[in-house]
């Protein structure tokens, strides 16, 4: 302690000489112990403690059992706040474990614990994510049984509102509980750090620990390389001495680690006595080295861009924990979106997850568990501000010293985060002065920086900013960026890019806001990587929020009324949380938002069109942008496929972030036929595919009616416009088509309907719960006021005018022989604001049950059976929706509800549509709904220039309704998403349909 305790006196020393005086905390008291791998007269020398122990809910209730790790609320529990609630469980100590120090580790314990071992007090922690190991072997009996006793609460004024914002109590045994053993001799607060020469070549692998035992004791090392072989060390063997203790090892220009070569060693450690091998343990790491220069982040000298996600930890059973299975799935699903960064929102994560983020390569931004001091928390979790309060110290700094101490060690770790999205205030500038006196190889970021003053000294190195514009401009508490950069230090958006979440109306009739998002992201991500300020973005979120509770064994489900956020209308279900944000749902199953986002964030951008002009027999040379930091373009393998031939190519050597050439060998091209180009890791996972078209694209419409003629019926209620094989009638009281039939079989109930949605206010804030203030005609208010027809050579013309109340509509309807219903209307009396939709719709019968599409989609590829792809064919209805809490068995497009929007009543009616059967689609060439049986009678919705966009939607009396629109938007989707920003005047257009 004494070299520790010069260290910090000097640093304190530098600081008042440069006139910025802090006082720097010293380290927490908790030990971070490191497991062994042997132990030397120990069979076994760790033992999870994880599984089924005892639970009481109060103190007069009985005692019963419970899972741990999780929640006690998403197992029946419904505990309070500030009430404790108690674990125990019983277990042996290994006679082997005589004369070794034993230790008992929780990862994570939600909020307070006070721990007691066989009967007697031991200590207490604050704080529900950072693991704390507590020495018990006074305590214990070896070769008997032992029993921990946990007392839990769930407190209210826990800094990291944790259970605030998952809007019930989290309280419980959240992560692993571990018992091991040590010998009396052993190390502890280990850390690992590499140190690279000026050339990025040869290293020093930096190693301190803590050192407790007798003199005589030696520490030795073995590095092994990723093939296993053993890496020559000029000096193996050190001699410990009582305290802390520093070695440095040479090493010869190593591979490195960073996100795209995450390049791992193994360095074993053995612990000897008089030659002998008491103890020993294994560290991965990554030789990397981390540097700011003016505003840019550098990676083994290389500048790094950021394309991540923000994560919480969250089980769709077990609530706010995780498990080794989701950990490493979690990972795999962000290398497959193309993300190479995570923020570990808002808390640290386990350690587990680092391993992943080690192994697979993944930078890390680790939070410390402090959110929302003095800004959004809700008042009856109380105090809010905390940011100054002595009493509090303590927390703040043992829960940023045990994320520290415990995880520095990590190569995938780039920065520490001391706070988010909270006032500055002593508590956290004590953190900052704490982590920069520790560790010195990493940055560290704070959110909100512009709420420290300028007198102030600046506790952030990196520019954290909330929810930009995507041009890259924000101005918040004071600070600002202007095209993704700004104060000369790196940016980075560590939220960004939010999905759509508190847009209730929207996601249950038109889930295709999701699809539309995936402009705003691409938009954010090309726009900060030509940047040069600009560092990255984080989109908020990785996985959906949302706790799937029971109904409660004990106590109420007061989090109801409690947590004070709005819910969606009608809401009446268990089920709690922020929302579904993710581009995953709690199950890990990819939404929409998943593949705009590898499409986005891809390192391969090919900046050919989606038409390429050719010339036959030549090659085709395309413009690529090598968007990799760390990896030349020759290093990934390509192919292109051609007329159901695939041929590998092999790209030029091409440096990160440079643009250069991609050529495909001659072919005999041919118009209208797509090339399909796909990049692949070298372990054969895809990167991204493109699909362009040669020369103009050739659309196959849905075949029409051969008929030749057509012929009017005029009876007192209707009158009847009938072809060869297909029949419209128009009831002369309303003048709309009633039953229009296609071989017999009715396709058109009813219609044309005029479609109005405006939203009066446009973007109404980020903290929308439900539709904007708008306006919308309803189909129970059209009154007809004139209906006339006439019939020409080239088909029947129908006129029709009538009112929406003060809307006035004129429809123009031609029917030809073929089958063919074009539909021109316009409007007046319509009050202007931002565009949803303006078209028509149309009540179509049940014998519509399939629906096929073709369309100029966003992207130019999209795998199949894709929610929104630029083709597809999808039932309707068919499901098999999962059961509330139930693991589902389908796509995430398949479902036709959730159980939060929805709640547990599922949706409105006894037979609804598939996600992707309502989402729009937008920019259509054709929208084909058919009968799906031998007959195939359809109605298709046209349109040559694809212009045009169209969705389902099943209303509670089980009407189907088709909604064709001219415009549209999605003004609501707030965050500083894109939309377009349409004025709803003048309004008009023209639909085309075509019945066989």
């Amino acid at each position: 302690m004494k070299i520790q305790s010069t260290l910090l006196a000097l640093v304190a020393c530098l600081l008042s000489l440069s006139g910025n005086i802090r006082a720097i905390a010293t380290p927490a008291s908790g030990r971070v112990y490191t497991l062994p791998s042997r132990l030397e007269g120990v069979r076994q020398s760790i033992f999870s403690l994880n599984g089924s122990w005892d639970f009481k809910y109060s103190p007069r209730s009985r005692w019963t059992t419970i899972q741990v790790p999780g929640e006690a609320a998403m197992q029946g529990f419904a505990i309070e706040h500030d009430k404790p609630f108690f674990y125990k469980k019983t277990f042996m100590i290994p006679d082997d474990f005589k004369g070794k120090r034993v230790i008992l580790r929780f990862d994570g314990v939600y909020s307070h614990a006070r721990l007691s071992v066989n009967g007697k007090f031991i200590r207490e922690h604050h704080g529900g994510f950072t693991r704390w190991e507590t020495d018990i072997t006074p305590q214990i009996h070896i070769g008997r049984k032992n029993e921990i006793q946990l007392e839990v609460t769930d407190r209210l004024d826990e800094i990291s509102y944790a259970s605030g914002y998952a809007h019930h109590p989290i309280g419980g045994i959240l992560r692993d509980v571990t018992l091991f053993a040590l010998p009396e001799s052993h190390v502890y607060d280990v850390n690992v750090e590499t140190r690279l020469d000026s050339l990025y070549q040869d290293a020093d692998l930096h190693f301190t620990c803590e050192y407790a035992g007798q003199n005589g004791t030696e520490l030795r090392f073995k590095l092994i390389d990723a093939e296993g072989k053993k890496v020559n060390l000029q000096e193996s063997s050190f001699d410990l001495i009582p305290g802390k203790n520093i070695f440095s090892l040479p090493i010869k220009n190593p591979l490195k680690w960073d996100a795209e070569h995450p390049n791992l060693y193994t360095l074993e450690v053995a612990i000897q006595q008089q030659g002998k091998v008491i103890s020993s343990f294994n560290r991965h790491i990554g030789f990397r080295d981390i540097k700011i220069m003016k505003n840019r982040m550098l990676v083994n000298g290389h500048p790094v861009k950021l394309r991540g996600a923000c994560r919480h930890d969250i089980h769709p059973t077990l609530g706010r924990t995780t498990t080794a299975e989701l950990d490493s799935l979690d990972g795999i699903l962000f290398k497959q979106s193309n993300m190479n960064f995570v923020r570990t929102s808002h808390y640290p994560p386990t350690e587990r997850f680092l391993e992943f983020c080690d192994r697979y390569g993944i930078y890390v931004e680790s939070e410390t568990a402090v959110c929302f001091v003095d800004t959004y928390r809700q008042k009856n979790y109380a105090p809010g501000k905390s940011q100054d309060d002595s009493t509090y110290t303590r927390r703040y700094l043992d829960q940023c010293q045990e994320m520290v101490k415990s995880f520095r060690s990590h190569p995938s770790i780039l920065f520490w985060s001391i706070g988010n999205e909270s006032v500055y205030g002593k508590n956290f500038q004590l953190c900052w002065d704490w982590v920069k006196a520790t560790d010195t190889t990493r940055p560290v970021i704070f959110s909100y920086p512009g709420s420290a003053e300028e007198k102030k000294a600046r506790i952030f190195d990196i520019l954290s900013m909330h929810y930009q514009d995507v041009y890259g401009n924000i101005n918040q508490w004071g600070m600002s960026t202007r095209n993704f950069q700004g104060h000369g230090i790196p940016t980075l958006y560590d939220e960004w890019a939010h999905p759509a979440c508190y847009t209730y109306t929207t996601l249950q009739t038109d889930p295709n806001i999701r699809e539309f998002w995936g402009k705003s992201i691409d938009m954010m991500w090309s726009g900060l990587f030509d940047a040069p300020g600009g560092l990255g973005g984080a989109i908020w979120g990785y996985i959906d929020e949302t706790f799937a509770l029971p109904e409660p064994k004990e106590g109420t489900s007061f989090w109801k009324e409690f947590a004070h956020t709005a819910k969606p209308k009608n809401y009446q279900g268990n089920c709690v949380g922020y929302g579904e944000w993710g581009i995953v749902d709690v199950w890990r199953r990819p939404k929409p938002e998943f593949w705009s986002t590898k499409k986005a964030y891809s390192p391969i951008r090919l900046l050919a069109g989606d038409n390429l002009p050719f010339t036959a027999g030549q090659p085709l040379i395309l413009t690529v942008y090598n968007r990799f930091d760390h990896t030349d373009l020759n290093e990934i393998q390509a192919s292109y496929t051609y007329k159901g031939v695939t041929k590998n190519i092999q790209p030029d050597p091409i440096k990160p972030h440079q643009k250069g050439m991609l050529m495909l060998s001659a072919e005999q091209w041919e118009e209208n036929e797509p090339v399909l180009i796909e990049f692949f890791t070298t372990e054969g996972k895809l990167i991204d595919a493109y699909r362009p078209i040669l020369g103009t694209e050739r659309i196959d419409y849905p075949s029409s009616l051969s008929g030749q003629k057509l012929s009017i019926t005029d009876k007192e209620d209707k009158v009847t416009v009938s072809g060869e094989g297909f029949e419209i009638p128009f009831d002369k009281n309303t003048g709309l088509i009633v039953n229009a039939t296609a071989g017999g079989k009715v396709i058109i109930e009813k219609g044309p309907f005029l479609n109005l949605y405006i939203n009066l206010n446009h973007l109404t804030g980020a903290e929308i719960r439900k539709a904007a203030n708008y306006f919308a005609t309803a189909d129970t208010d059209w009154k007809k006021k004139s209906f006339s027809y006439r019939q020409q050579a080239d088909g029947v013309y129908i006129t029709l005018s009538g009112t929406y109340k003060e809307v006035n509509a004129d429809f123009n309807l031609k029917i030809t022989p073929s089958g063919e219903l074009s539909v021109h209307y316009r409007t007046t009396g319509v009050p202007n604001g931002f565009l949803r939709e303006t078209g028509l719709s149309f009540y179509l019968s049940d014998a519509i049950q399939q629906l096929n599409w073709k369309r100029k989609g966003y992207w130019n590829y999209y795998p199949e059976g894709e929610f929104a792809g630029n083709e597809g064919n999808t039932p309707l209805y068919q499901s098999q929706q999962a059961a509330y809490g139930k693991k589902p068995t389908q796509p995430w497009h398949a479902d036709t509800h959730n159980y939060y929007y929805w709640a547990d009543a599922g949706t409105n009616c006894q037979q609804p549509l598939t996600q992707t059967a309502k989402g729009m689609k937008e920019n259509i060439y054709y929208y084909s709904l058919s009968s799906g049986d031998k007959d195939d009678h359809r109605l298709s919705v046209i349109s040559t220039d694809a212009s045009v966009a169209c969705r389902l939607s099943k209303r509670a009396d089980e009407q189907l309704i088709l909604y064709t629109n001219n415009r549209w938007d999605y003004p609501e989707i707030a965050w500083g998403n894109y939309c377009k920003t349409q004025e709803a005047l003048p309004c008009y257009g023209q639909i085309n349909l075509r019945l066989k």
